[in-house]
């Protein structure tokens, strides 16, 4: 465990990439790719952001932001996260996605 300023403990951190298909609205769809945040502590687990653009489709794309769920473990001191959200509104028409997935593994930290 590496220590920061003042001689404090310094935690590991890490991220986890995702991708998913928004779901379909106004006749179309986007794409979503990206990796998450470092590790925001929150309770006894952890959580990481979201944020990004949609892929641009029919004239336009969408921002999104979230936060995942707490870690869900899938194999020993290994871990993933749910996640879900609306996108912000754009358009020709004015209109909102859903979305959801689960990120890529990655290992717990120390």
């Amino acid at each position: 465990m590496g220590y920061g300023m003042f001689n404090y403990p310094k935690r590991r951190t890490h991220v986890h990439n995702y991708r998913n298909k928004t779901s379909f609205a106004v006749g179309h769809l986007h794409g979503m790719e990206g990796t998450t945040s470092p590790t925001i502590r929150s309770g006894r687990s952890h959580v990481h952001c979201l944020s990004g653009t949609t892929t641009f489709n029919d004239g336009h794309s969408h921002k999104y932001n979230s936060l995942t769920g707490p870690a869900i473990p899938v194999s020993p001191g290994t871990h993933v996260h749910r996640y879900n959200g609306v996108t912000a509104s754009s358009g020709r028409v004015p209109h909102t996605h859903r979305y959801s997935g689960v990120t890529t593994p990655a290992q717990d930290d120390e």
